[in-house]
């Protein structure tokens, strides 16, 4: 073993470049399959139960005049469902103001009127790059404290600098917010505004442009939620200036698992030839070193070693070849997964995530592919004749 990872350390650059096709082929896959497990643990999350065993039902609304500020759902349609057949079926309704995490408000700022566009914060998993002050702690998050977060350049056309503005008051809509940092800008958080999601929610305790149905342990959410659909699209209060949609979450997380197990099978098609293609380099890496090495060989025959010893020791080197590159394409994949969740749109807040048998898939398949292209350079390397050589 030791004598194999010498060899490979005379020539490293030519050991990496033999390698670059597995770590191909082991991160595309990986990529693939760390988005499809961030997908089903979303799912899984979706539809997990409460201790009661409750489960969830949402309702959208659409209003047709496209006023992003429309909520369109009041308390009389939670009066209406509750008092309804299906009312029985329900433990609990929200409301909430807002479909996605992002909306667009008016604020005030030293008494002048702003329009912001702002983003809620239900969790710390994805924290801004923060320019001054503090992000929000988890505490905050969950009380709904009355502290905001906004750009570096909106402090600094309001308060002068990003620091000043530390501290300093905002006011959205009923409530002023107290300015706990600033941030910069970038993809993830392209609006000037954050703000604590619990603290929104009691901007529109009457009013939503979403409802949240809790079921109750047993009964079919889909089914409650298609009823309290047809019951708002008939007797709604905004019926006639909007429309309601039941989102059917479990039909959703369905199709974009179908879209992924159709790129993994894609992917893993294509992974398969740069696999075959990188065996073959590992292959012609491994009959040109045993070439390079033939005085070796036969000073090692010499001095007592076995065929199999020699066999053994080229063979070692090829599968250390190829789970190296596993490794390195184990990493890859699962960065490049955590790079592509960052941007999908939405609030589905997937994560890429790795299992164990992610781990064994890419270990096993790189050493397959050591054992199969470097069996056959050994093997010529154990069967080299100790006279032939000295000659």
């Amino acid at each position: 073993m030791l004598t194999a990872l010498q060899s490979l350390k005379m020539n490293p650059k030519r050991s990496f470049m033999t390698i670059i096709g597995i770590v191909i082929g082991i991160a595309s896959v990986i990529t693939i399959m760390a988005i499809g497990n961030g997908v089903n643990k979303m799912a899984t999350d979706q539809f997990k139960t409460s201790k009661s065993g409750e489960l969830k039902a949402k309702i959208d609304y659409y209003g047709y005049d496209d006023d992003a500020g429309q909520k369109g759902l009041s308390q009389a349609d939670v009066s209406l469902i509750k008092s309804s057949d299906i009312g029985h079926k329900i433990s609990k309704i929200e409301l909430s103001a807002l479909s996605g995490d992002t909306g667009q408000t008016t604020g005030i700022i030293n008494d002048e009127s702003t329009d912001l566009s702002f983003t809620v914060m239900r969790n710390l998993d994805n924290e801004p790059d923060m320019q001054s002050g503090k992000v929000f702690s988890q505490n905050d998050l969950d009380v709904g404290q009355n502290k905001i977060l906004i750009t570096k350049d909106l402090a600094k056309k309001n308060f002068g600098s990003a620091e000043n503005a530390v501290g300093k008051s905002v006011t959205l809509g009923n409530y002023a917010y107290t300015v706990a940092g600033t941030y910069n800008e970038n993809d993830r958080y392209m609006d000037n505004v954050i703000i604590p999601y619990e603290a929104f929610q009691r901007e529109s305790n009457d009013d939503g442009a979403v409802m949240i149905l809790s079921v109750k342990k047993g009964e079919n959410p889909r089914k409650v939620g298609q009823a309290a659909e047809k019951m708002l699209s008939k007797q709604g209060s905004s019926r006639n200036s909007g429309s309601y949609s039941y989102e059917d979450t479990d039909k959703m997380i369905g199709e974009i698992s179908k879209v992924l197990n159709g790129l993994t099978f894609f992917v893993s098609a294509v992974a398969g030839i740069s696999l075959f293609i990188a065996g073959i380099g590992v292959m012609n890496m491994m009959y040109i070193s045993v070439s390079e090495r033939t005085q070796e060989i036969g000073i090692r025959l010499a001095v007592g070693a076995t065929e199999s010893n020699i066999r053994n020791q080229f063979l070692i080197e090829s599968i250390v070849l190829t789970v190296v590159g596993g490794l390195i394409g184990l990493l890859s994949g699962y960065l490049i997964a955590n790079m592509v969740t960052k941007f999908i749109p939405g609030d589905m807040h997937i994560k890429a995530i790795i299992s164990l048998a992610d781990v064994v898939f890419a270990l096993g398949v790189s050493t397959l592919v050591g054992v199969i292209f470097g069996w056959l350079p050994a093997k010529q390397a154990a069967d080299k004749n100790l006279i032939d050589i000295l000659r």
